[in-house]
């Protein structure tokens, strides 16, 4: 009965609210709030393709582990790689993206319109340590290398 009485007036607030915002926004048009499974269905659809569209420093870190996790078992295939060496790689991927060593859309090569990591540039296999690294893809140029050289003055 408590609960009842309850949900009417936070109804009856909700109704006011509405009603309110309507007087300061000079909508005449009154929206409806009613939802349906099948509204609801859409919208999350038309969400899941809006995300799947986005570049790979725009996702979300738990696609981003999702993605990682299919590039590896689609590189383990391509490589030959034992079930160890991929959950090396794994582990190693997992590491570096927390540690936002794959952040940029410079660090990965990703399709956005399959949704798939295509290559990983900077990840090499290290054959004397038997371990994955991830090498810098950019190089930083010195600063020196941009300033204006020395100005030489003549003696007379």
């Amino acid at each position: 009965m408590n609960g009842q009485k309850k949900e009417t007036t936070e109804c009856i607030e909700l109704k006011n609210i509405e009603y309110q915002s309507m007087l300061l926004h000079n909508n005449s048009s009154v929206f409806s709030s009613k939802l349906t499974t099948k509204n609801i269905s859409n919208f999350l659809e038309e969400e899941k393709k809006i995300n799947s569209r986005k570049p790979w420093n725009k996702l979300e870190k738990s696609t981003k582990l999702k993605k990682l996790n299919e590039f590896v078992s689609y590189y383990s295939k391509e490589n030959n790689l034992t079930p160890k060496k991929s959950t090396e790689l794994k582990d190693y991927l997992f590491v570096a993206l927390e540690r936002k060593k794959l952040q940029r859309t410079k660090d990965i090569v990703y399709d956005t319109i399959t949704g798939k990591i295509k290559n990983i540039p900077g990840l090499d296999f290290n054959k004397k340590s038997n371990k994955f690294t991830l090498k810098r893809v950019d190089r930083k140029t010195s600063t020196l290398k941009n300033l204006q050289p020395k100005r030489k003055i003549k003696k007379k």
